[in-house]
Order: structure tokens, then C-alpha cells, then sequence
């Protein structure tokens, strides 16, 4: 099984090489954007770091929402070996930092990406009358992907062998890019630091088992989701293909779905060669379904909500 790749946003915007940088923290930190009064809620992937998601980040909050990026000890790269944790502290983590958005907002919509995707939606099960809407993208109930090695159905017997959680799985190409500059860029950092600028170049299967047991629980509750659920997802994702997300669609009770297929882009759907169309997905859904709330401006009720038109479907 492969991991999302890892890598400095801001390097690659500017075109600078890594020597450029004089310095880096020594620890990934929590991204907050500051806006208006509706909030969003971002969680990033397995192993990853908040700047996979600063592009879509930079972009809601120009718009005017006020956006968190949380890191999540035991999950986000740099966290790791440090900070065990287990999958029940990881969706608390991501639950107090929902509160702080709730806190902060008038209304909050909470998404992620791949396994983060995984998680935001196990959360909105449990806060489902909270939550204006969910932003699911490259959700990964499945590792189905054409480029997942042969060996990813195994990985349930590993927790049997008692050496296997210390194995680790190398990152390789593609990297979740079909843009072939970021994924020579990406190709040549992993190959001369033996990591990217925002993560680790191997995972522990011990990490993966995890990942494994929060897909599990999740599932088993896709059902309770009743909130708007706007759901992303590459035709050609490498990692998991889009029967996640049609899942996803098929099972919650949500009044509002939207899935929309991306032509041109593999699992790295926040910074690949769509991003702006993501990112453009993710405001129109965004603005649509804060409507619902200021239509319906009682206290949130699960299963209660007014429909947008063509309110269920799938964009191609």
C-alpha cells in the first residue's frame, strides 16, 4: 500500500529549490486561517502534514472562511514514533479541534483527504447535526488503486506475525501526481534526503493496521451521516479507486450528495494538476449548503434538511 506523497507547498509555488530554505521547524504546526463566520475544518492524510492541504486552505480563506489544519499526534508526519497513539486518540484530537472551530463559528463544514477523508467522516457520524457540510476528498475505504503493490491484501495477516508492524513500505512513483514536473521535483528530493520537505518516505505497517481499523469503523457508521456530503475523487487514482467514494454516496442518509470525478488527476487530488477545479468544487459546495443553514436557522436536527436541486448526482 502506498501513503500520500509529501512535499513543501510553498517551494513548489515559488519554483525555489530546497536550498533556498535557511531553516524549517523542527515539527509540522496546525494551519489557521482566520476569516468569517462560517469555519471549515481540514484533515490531511496518514503520515502527512497540513501543507498538503494549503492550497485548498489559502483558497477558502480568501473567500472568506476562516480554515484549521490540524496536526494529530500519532498520525501527522513528525508526530509519529514520538507520540503513539491509538486510532481512538486520533478521532478525539480531531474532534477538540472541531469544537474549536465550533467555538470560533457560526457554522463549521469539516472534509479531508484519503485516510483524513476517512476520518472526517467517522467524525461527522458522531456530529452530524453540527456540521453544515462535509468535504470528502480521495476517500479511501478501499486500496483498490493500480498502483497499490501485490502484497496490500496481506496486510490484515500482518497483525498475526509478530514482527510485521515494524516492516516498512517505501513511498514510490507515482507519488500521487500525474503533473510530471511535481513528481520529478518529488522524485528528485526522496532520492538525494531520503524523505519530502513534509513527511517521511516509508510508513510502518504498523501505521497501516490503524489506518485499517479507522476504515472499519468508519464504515460501520456511514449511515448516521446526514449532513449535505460533498464527495471528490480521481478516475484515475492509483491509491483507491472511486468505488470508495461511491460507497460513501450509496450509504448516507444525507439529503444533499454531489460526487464529482476528476479526468486528470491521480490520489493527490489537493495539489495535482485539478486542483483549482477541486478547490472551486469545494467553494460552489460550500456556498450552496450554507444556504440550507440560513434558510433553515433553528437548531440543527439529523435528518432534517431542505434539498438543493439536483441534489444527488455525479459530475463528470
Amino acid at each position: 500500500m502506498r501513503r500520500p506523497v509529501h512535499l513543501n507547498l510553498t517551494l513548489l509555488q515559488n519554483n525555489l529549490p530546497p536550498a533556498a530554505i535557511a531553516s524549517k521547524p523542527a515539527q509540522p504546526k496546525t494551519l489557521h486561517f482566520k476569516g468569517g463566520s462560517h469555519g471549515v475544518l481540514l484533515l490531511h492524510g496518514l503520515s502527512s502534514s497540513p501543507l498538503e492541504l494549503q492550497f485548498i486552505a489559502r483558497g477558502l480563506q480568501r473567500a472568506g472562511y476562516t480554515v484549521r489544519v490540524p496536526v494529530i499526534h500519532g498520525y501527522t508526519y513528525g508526530l509519529l514514533g514520538e507520540h503513539p497513539q491509538s486510532v481512538a486518540q486520533w478521532l478525539d484530537t480531531a474532534l477538540q479541534n472541531l469544537d474549536v472551530l465550533l467555538a470560533e463559528c457560526e457554522t463549521v463544514s469539516l472534509g479531508g483527504l484519503c485516510l483524513g477523508s476517512v476520518m472526517a467522516l467517522k467524525v461527522a457520524a458522531l456530529r452530524s447535526n453540527q456540521l453544515s457540510s462535509v468535504l470528502a476528498l480521495s476517500t479511501a475505504l478501499h486500496y483498490d488503486g493500480w498502483a497499490n503493490p501485490w502484497y496490500t491484501a496481506l496486510l490484515p495477516l500482518a497483525r498475526y506475525v509478530p514482527f510485521a508492524p515494524r516492516i516498512k513500505i517505501k513511498e514510490g512513483e507515482p507519488f500521487g501526481l500525474k503533473d510530471e514536473r511535481m513528481r520529478a521535483w518529488i522524485a528528485r528530493q526522496m532520492e538525494e534526503a531520503g524523505k519530502s520537505d513534509a513527511g517521511a518516505s516509508v510508513l510502518h505497517v504498523s501505521e497501516l493496521l490503524k489506518a485499517r481499523e479507522l476504515i472499519a469503523l468508519t464504515r460501520k457508521v456511514l449511515p448516521d451521516i446526514t449532513c449535505p456530503v460533498l464527495l471528490i475523487h480521481a478516475k484515475e487514482d492509483e491509491c483507491a479507486t472511486p468505488r470508495s467514494s461511491y460507497e460513501v454516496a450509496s450509504r448516507v442518509q444525507s439529503s444533499v450528495i454531489r460526487c464529482v470525478l476528476l479526468n486528470d488527476s491521480y490520489h493527490m487530488i489537493s495539489i495535482d494538476r485539478e486542483k483549482e477545479r477541486v478547490l472551486s468544487e469545494i467553494l460552489q459546495f460550500v456556498s450552496d449548503t450554507r444556504k440550507i443553514d440560513q434558510i433553515d436557522n433553528t437548531p440543527k436536527t439529523p435528518g432534517v434538511r431542505p434539498a438543493l436541486d439536483g441534489r444527488r448526482g455525479i459530475a463528470r
